[in-house]
């Protein structure tokens, strides 16, 4: 008696086993059931391509798996996706259960499907849908003993996508697919949603995209020859934007830091500083051409649009403030020469004796410094030379020994008489305007407020300002562009 359980345990397993190797194995039909070939010819043979009869409109059954995901093309605007799309619909014509059959399903050869109707049900907005071949087309059918057709196909579509690359590329993005009869309007073909309309065969990752979220639901559409019920699967793609921060954004902020260093240069280092900021803003440009290209030519702007106008933008200001930098050096540069000139017009001014004397080659300004040597006769009446300077021009010039005009000096104050303004001397002609402005005995002109600014200060001022608004653009920014990311609802 003891031993009765461990029996029954033995039997059980063997039972197990036994049933586990029939499922391995098909069914052997008894005697005189019909084969599926003389089944489906003895079908065929009274059937008729025929919307099949009933009540209603004939109820088609959609459902997809997704089997794969090809990229998302932003130029072209679609995307390829490989899914199983299976149609289920009721034939009562296609009906065996009277027949001797010894399965439930035939699983039909793909060469009778053209025999039979179908709903025609087809993707209206896809730009290329193919029927896979490895090595013979991906279709299976199966009839079921009531009549009711299973058709799978295995497809690959490229269907478009609803972009707007306004938020590029923190864009969100939609891909719809549309089911519709082709021949037939809601009087005729109903289409409906399975309960599990839409089913993922793996977890889908695109290069650039993530899916995030799918949606079915079904419209019907007036169209002149009745209404059509149209089923719609909506998938929803979030931009990968890592891409894009490595590529694009960093590149761009070290641009910016670099044309900052024009800054702390010297105002006098103006090649080296036109260098800098010329070669950051030709990298910014061509950077800018280098993602554009993949884009399509869209007329709104983008977020990236912003990001590289901004960082061009700042990139410019640089070089407006090495203008505004070198300008007022030459400002500052005119204003010493012009002193200059001014102390050197008040150091040579003399009076003296009613005139104004220099060193010179024997031109004093406005007359000439002519030495003749006149005899003289003694009181022996003897004709001794003498030399007798005579001076023409201004002035008169007393001197007893013999004259040497190359060594005029100017000399010390021996009248009380001053000159006046047209008797000084003007050795250049840029000396003439300082001449009419001692002459007129009003105060120099005013150099004008840039004068009045230093390079230095400039910079300093710039070397602070320009990180500070560049600080400020992006927390704009990245606030603006990001919240709408965030908040975005995929449901």
């Amino acid at each position: 008696m003891k031993y009765i359980p461990e029996i029954t345990l033995l039997l059980l397993l063997l039972l197990f086993v036994h049933s586990s190797q029939a499922k391995g194995k098909r069914r052997k039909c008894p005697e005189g059931a019909w084969s599926e070939g003389k089944i489906m010819n003895t079908i065929m043979s009274n059937y008729t391509k025929m919307l099949p009869d009933a009540e209603d409109s004939v109820q088609v059954n959609i459902e997809i798996h997704v089997q794969d995901m090809g990229s998302l093309n932003e130029i072209s605007s679609d995307f390829e996706i490989d899914i199983l799309f299976t149609q289920l619909w009721h034939d009562s014509a296609l009906s065996f259960a009277h027949l001797p059959a010894c399965k439930r399903n035939i699983t039909m050869e793909t060469r009778l499907l053209p025999k039979i109707w179908s709903p025609n049900t087809c993707m209206i907005n896809s730009k290329k849908t193919t029927v896979h071949a490895s090595p013979s087309e991906n279709v299976m059918v199966i009839l079921y003993e009531n009549g009711t057709v299973w058709i799978n196909h295995r497809l690959s579509v490229k269907s478009p996508c609803n972009l707007d690359l306004r938020q590029f590329p923190f864009d969100v993005q939609t891909c719809i697919l549309i089911f519709e009869s082709y021949s037939h309007n809601s009087e005729e073909v109903e289409l409906h949603w399975m309960e599990e309309a839409v089913t993922l065969m793996k977890p889908i990752q695109l290069p650039d995209f993530d899916m995030v979220h799918y949606s079915t639901k079904k419209e019907t559409l007036l169209y002149p020859n009745g209404y059509w019920d149209q089923l719609q699967v909506t998938f929803t793609f979030k931009r990968r934007y890592g891409f894009y921060i490595i590529q694009a954004y960093v590149p761009t902020y070290l641009t910016i830091i670099v044309s900052w260093v024009s800054f702390c240069m010297e105002p006098k280092a103006l090649p080296a500083r036109t260098t800098v900021g010329i070669s950051s803003l030709l990298a910014l440009t061509f950077q800018f051409g280098n993602i554009l290209k993949n884009l399509p030519r869209v007329s709104y702007v983008k977020a990236m649009d912003v990001w590289m106008l901004g960082c061009i933008s700042f990139v410019f200001g640089t070089m407006v403030e090495l203008a505004f930098v070198c300008y007022i050096s030459r400002c500052q540069n005119s204003v010493r020469n012009a002193e200059r000139r001014r102390e050197r017009m008040r150091n040579s001014q003399v009076w003296a004796n009613g005139s104004c004397r220099q060193r010179s080659n024997g031109y004093a300004n406005g007359g000439s410094i002519i030495s003749h040597y006149h005899p003289t006769s003694n009181g022996n009446g003897n004709n001794n030379r003498q030399d007798t300077p005579l001076v023409t021009g201004r002035g008169s010039l007393h001197r007893n020994g013999p004259p040497s005009p190359l060594n005029l000096q100017m000399t010390t104050f021996d009248s009380e008489i001053p000159l006046t303004f047209d008797q000084l001397p003007v050795s250049m002609e840029s000396d003439r305007p300082l001449i009419d402005e001692m002459r007129s005995g009003s105060p120099p002109p005013p150099s004008g407020c840039l004068a009045r600014f230093h390079p230095e200060a400039v910079d300093k001022f710039s070397i602070v300002a320009f990180p500070l608004a560049f600080t400020m653009f992006n927390l704009v920014y990245w606030w603006y562009y990001l919240s709408q990311t965030f908040d975005q609802n995929y449901q």
